[in-house]
């Protein structure tokens, strides 16, 4: 397959949020939702660590799928629901995290 340059660098990547269980004592429960990452370019990526949590959020997080409130309704990605998110511990730790292995992944050919 031949290597095309895209202007725009968006991907989808699955997402792991651990929250601790509310039932069941000393253990964690796993949420899923499908993150839209904006690729960085090499410079910011080797600058990503020095970056506070929301201003890495609001650099790679561009949209997102399956993100739902308690009654099921959708929660639209804007910023508003960005900033509340980020608050957050379990969520930017998820996104973070998910958002680091796949470089780390892309990185090691898997």
């Amino acid at each position: 397959m031949a290597f095309v340059r895209k202007k725009t660098k968006v991907f989808p990547w699955p997402v792991e949020v651990k929250t601790p269980s509310e039932i069941n004592i000393g253990q964690f429960e796993t949420s899923k939702f499908i993150a839209k990452f904006r690729r960085l370019s090499r410079t910011e990526l080797n600058n990503f660590d020095e970056e506070s949590e929301f201003k890495a959020l609001q650099k790679v997080l561009v949209g997102w799928e399956d993100l739902n409130e308690e009654d099921g309704t959708p929660i639209e990605f804007n910023k508003k629901e960005l900033e509340s998110f980020a608050e957050d511990t379990d969520f930017v730790a998820g996104v973070l995290e998910a958002f680091k292995d796949f470089y780390s992944n892309a990185q090691a050919g898997n």
